[in-house]
């Protein structure tokens, strides 16, 4: 596609939503900011390894920098979709999740973000096998036309919506370039754990080749 809008000299601007495959590498981020691509967004979710493969997303930390480094680098804008309260994350998966997201400020790599808290649908694996997730589903609509989230309850995770103003202040700020060297106890008003990963993380991995 950048190839045939180059080809038609259309000289548009465009942004599309991602997976951060390994496809994106520096080569092809550039062929697409030639064409116009101005901006990205894609799913960074819960930014742990572990619940990413538990909800099969096909991608790991250290790739989603590679890629978003690579985008960074070609000036195309890289949004990113944060989750948090995924069934089973442990408050220590929480606030690493974050680490995570301040790092990849910290390194350019990531322009602009948000965070949704996790909401179980009736289509998704969540709500077709909660039991997997051990989490339990509270109520199913029946009968209500395009109804389709669920409530559900966490067995084993962590009282998720404690979290939520804390992250999105520390994500507002993050956005306007202030607070990346702060620890991330600052942002709560509640003790949290210390981060259980390197505050070099991110940056060792953009820079394994």
């Amino acid at each position: 596609m950048a190839k045939e809008l180059l080809r038609r000299k259309t000289g548009i601007s465009w942004w599309a939503n991602i997976r951060f495959e390994n496809a994106f590498t520096e080569d092809l981020c550039q062929l697409l900011a030639s064409s116009g691509c101005i901006a990205t967004t894609g799913g960074m979710e819960a930014a742990s390894d572990r619940l990413l493969k538990l909800m099969n997303k096909g991608v790991t930390i250290r790739q989603a920098a590679k890629v978003c480094d690579n985008f960074s680098k070609a000036g195309i804008m890289v949004h990113a979709y944060l989750m948090y309260g995924f069934p089973t994350q442990t408050e220590q998966e929480t606030i690493d999740a974050l680490e995570i997201v301040r790092q990849f400020f910290k390194e350019g790599l990531i322009q602009s973000a948000f965070w949704h808290l996790f909401t179980t649908t009736v289509h998704s694996d969540v709500g077709k096998n909660p039991k997997k997730y051990h989490c339990t589903i509270v109520d199913h609509p029946v009968g209500v036309f395009a109804k389709n989230d669920l409530v559900h309850e966490d067995n084993r995770g962590c009282v998720h919506h404690v979290f939520a103003h804390g992250l999105n202040k520390a994500v507002y700020n993050f956005m306007h370039g202030i607070g990346t060297d702060l620890a991330m106890k600052d942002w709560f008003d509640f003790p949290v754990p210390a981060i259980s990963i390197k505050r070099n993380y991110v940056k060792q991995a953009i820079n394994v080749h």
